[in-house]
């Protein structure tokens, strides 16, 4: 019995010898479970049902029934009562028991490796009494004012042992905790040193298993699920036999999600970090014991756990003065066994205070405060130290030890800044990249106005959703116009339904009511246009997706307020409508520069979503809600009723278009239409012909396939964009304090006038 680290050193020792087919390797907690009885999710399950127990109380009930005897009784009454519930899940199969487990046992003997925080009960189960042998143990001891100057310390000696010939996978870490990880990981870049830190990264956050608990969607025949996605099958087909929709069900797959992690990668040449408790140590191999600090080496236990010192006293268990007692004395022996060790304590991290562990008394070690650093190891870190030693000469006028051989050796450029963007390794980039890569027009059209901004929103994510009331009011606009068609469509119904989903201020309540009047009004407005048009069909808040040839899967996705169609044999004539609230700009011109592209984008989604098998265009159209007007007006009425005209472009084929818009001639429904067949469509009616939609679809094509490629090359320079003398890229930019935009980062673009950019006559 043996942790897996032990059994592989113990192969590789053996390899090549035939004696290893005797032995049977297991884990103490393989073995535990064999000699008492094992359990799964079941048992769990049932007793948060019926016991109404916190998953991790019931968690820490199953562990405690290894000691509880069912035949005995128990003067705690906590002890009587896991009593109860052991004699409970036995009796309705919840424990499972190895009855050959015995038998096999009598046959073999029981060697125990590398395990010496067996409690009382394990050792009688092993038939072991486990005495830690006293040593006698000196050693001296570094001491250090901060974690960095410890790893520093620890770096530097790596250095020289490798200068010495000594290889890396014999040098390793011990009694690292999570909160070393980061220093390590800098420390050790900094001076090239390869090393395995074992990272616990769960499942839980990441973006396959946050759109599963969103969408309850996984697409188990996908041949190229990742391993997240594979782990995620696995544990859900763990949980299969329990019922969904019961909340005991959800809690469970949360907390397997959270408990399960990501594999490390592997690197078999690089330091290791190791458990002091559970590795052999040869002679050849050099350990560096860090974080020798109190409540770390020794652990200290106190009588907090579930069951106390007092419950302790009926059972097979050590107290927690035993317990420390054992700790300490297994320590110092284990210590004692290796031969290359450098034992160092520190005394500060950036948030805390930290005192040596008392040991170093009790064993009289000597204590070295190491003030020997040479900085003879690594030039990019010995830059990085100049810095912050001209920082504190510059603040305090503090000259610190070695400023100024440092400042003559290196040249920095300190107290400059540049505000470029130096780029990210894309092989790496594309390795993390969302597995499909989901691009739509507004992350399009944020890459368009600056790449750096679509870098900290769609890449870093810094921009979190903000919740206020003006994107509240807007969705509310979306849900209600997408069912105010419905057969059976409750206004009141649905409004309520909605102002539940927010606590409402006041305030809030009071703009409601003004705004419930509008969107009242709204309808019977859609309801009039619909009464003038022959396009009987619609889809409202229609998902449209688009996937790419790329070297990686991407998907181009949008949502479409409102596509209003009618179909005729084979063909299906469609208009776009886009809710806007505000002021609409319909120029679509400066979509040379991939600006203003919702409109064409839409007819792109349409054209290559296959929605229709033959679509025929006639209107691509912006239509106003939530629009300010004076009050005062006396022409009030009709100035709202011309702000709720569609407003963009249409075919120029009055045999189309009359059938869309049958007043198309002086048109109630399209703003600024106008049609005689003498002059023609009107001066200020916008259409389009045949000829130029179709090279409208192809650059809006193009340019979407090239931005596209961009992305994927990780090119996000700082690049907002100046149009019409106006930054339209910064304007609204909740990033000013990130990038610190200069002069020469701004694109100055020149006003377009016409298409002609889209080739030929426009």
């Amino acid at each position: 019995m043996c942790p897996n680290d032990e059994k592989m050193r113990i192969l590789r020792k053996a390899e090549g010898k035939n004696s290893l087919h005797l032995y049977r390797f297991m884990t103490k907690e393989e073995y535990m479970s064999h000699y008492f009885f094992s359990y799964d999710d079941s048992a769990l399950f049932y007793l948060m049902k019926k016991y109404s127990f916190h998953i991790d109380v019931a968690k820490a009930v199953l562990k405690s029934l290894y000691v509880i005897d069912v035949e005995r009784d128990y003067i705690s009454t906590k002890l009587q009562f896991l009593k109860e519930i052991k004699s409970d899940l036995v009796e309705n199969n919840y424990l499972h028991y190895s009855n050959l487990f015995s038998s096999f046992l009598s046959k073999r003997e029981v060697d125990v490796y590398h395990y010496y925080d067996l409690d009382l009960y394990e050792e009688k189960a092993l038939s072991l009494k486990r005495e830690i042998p006293k040593v006698s143990f000196t050693s001296s001891i570094y001491e250090f004012s901060s974690m960095e100057d410890e790893i520093n310390f620890v770096c530097c000696e790596i250095v020289k042992l490798i200068n010495e010939g000594v290889l890396l996978d014999k040098i390793s870490l011990c009694n690292v905790s999570s909160d070393y990880y980061y220093t390590i990981e800098k420390l050790f870049s900094y001076y090239h040193i390869p090393v395995m830190i074992p990272y616990q990264n769960s499942i839980y956050g990441t973006k396959v298993v946050s759109d599963f608990l969103s969408t309850e969607e996984l697409d188990l025949e996908d041949s190229r699920k990742s391993v997240i996605h594979k782990k995620l099958i696995s544990i859900l087909g763990d949980l299969s036999i329990f019922d969904k929709d019961d909340p005991i069900y959800k809690t469970i797959l949360i907390d397997k999600l959270k408990h399960t992690f990501l594999p490390n990668q592997k690197l078999k040449k690089a330091v290791q970090i190791k458990d002091l408790f559970s590795t052999t140590f040869t002679d050849e191999e050099y350990v560096f014991v860090v974080g020798f600090n109190q409540n770390s080496l020794p652990k200290n236990y106190t009588d907090t756990e579930y069951l106390t010192d007092l419950d302790k006293e009926e059972l097979d268990m050590y107290s927690s003065v035993q317990l420390n007692v054992r700790q300490k004395n297994t320590i110092l022996y284990l210590l004692s066994r290796i031969k290359n060790l450098y034992l160092s304590y520190k005394l500060t991290t950036p948030f805390s205070r930290f005192y040596p562990s008392s040991l170093i008394d009790e064993f009289q070690m000597e204590v070295i405060h190491f003030n020997n650093d040479t900085y003879s190891y690594s030039h990019f870190y010995n830059q990085l130290r100049l810095a912050e030693k001209l920082d504190v000469f510059q603040l305090y006028g503090e000259k610190q030890e070695f400023l100024e051989e440092l400042n003559t050796h290196y040249k920095i450029p300190y107290r400059t800044y540049s505000n470029h963007f130096t780029g990210i390794v894309q092989d790496v980039y594309l390795k993390n990249l969302p597995y499909p890569l989901q691009l739509s027009y507004t992350s399009l059209n944020s890459y368009n106005e600056c790449k750096f901004q679509y870098y900290l929103k769609y890449v870093l994510k810094l921009d979190d959703f903000n919740d206020s009331f003006a994107s509240f009011v807007g969705l509310l606009y979306h849900k209600i116009l997408s069912l105010y068609k419905k057969t059976g469509f409750d206004f009141e119904k649905e409004y309520s339904h909605y102002l539940e989903t927010r606590d409402l201020s006041m305030k809030e309540k009071l703009l409601l009511v003004r705004i419930k009047k509008e969107l009242l009004e709204f309808i019977c407005v859609l309801k009039e246009q619909d009464l003038l048009t022959g396009y009987d069909s619609s889809y409202y808040e229609k998902k449209v997706e688009v996937m790419l040839d790329k070297d990686i899967s991407v998907k181009f996705v949008g949502y479409i307020d409102k596509i209003m169609y009618y179909k005729k044999v084979e063909d299906t004539y469609f208009s776009i409508v886009d809710y806007k609230t505000g002021s609409i700009d319909t120029h679509i011109e400066p979509m040379k520069y991939g600006l203003h592209m919702q409109l064409p984008v839409y007819l792109y989604l349409i054209h290559y979503g296959k929605i229709f098998d033959n679509p025929i265009f006639t209107g691509i159209y912006y239509q106003n809600i939530l629009f300010s007007y004076p009050s005062w007006s006396l022409k009030l009425e009709q100035e709202k009723k011309n702000k709720y005209l569609l407003n963009g472009y249409s075919i120029d084929d009055v045999s189309i278009l009359s059938r869309f818009d049958s007043t198309y001639e002086d048109s109630k429904m399209i703003k600024s239409m106008k049609y005689s067949d003498e002059k023609g469509f009107g001066y200020y009616s916008k259409t389009f012909n045949n000829d130029t939609l179709y090279k409208l679809l192809v650059y809006t094509k193009n340019y979407i396939n090239n931005q596209v490629d961009s992305i994927l090359q990780a090119n996000f320079e700082i690049d907002p964009k100046v149009y019409e003398s106006s930054n339209i890229s910064c304007k609204f930019c909740s990033f000013k304090d990130i990038c610190f935009m200069k002069e020469d980062n701004l694109v100055y673009l020149d006003k377009v006038e016409d298409l002609s950019f889209l080739g030929g006559d426009n």
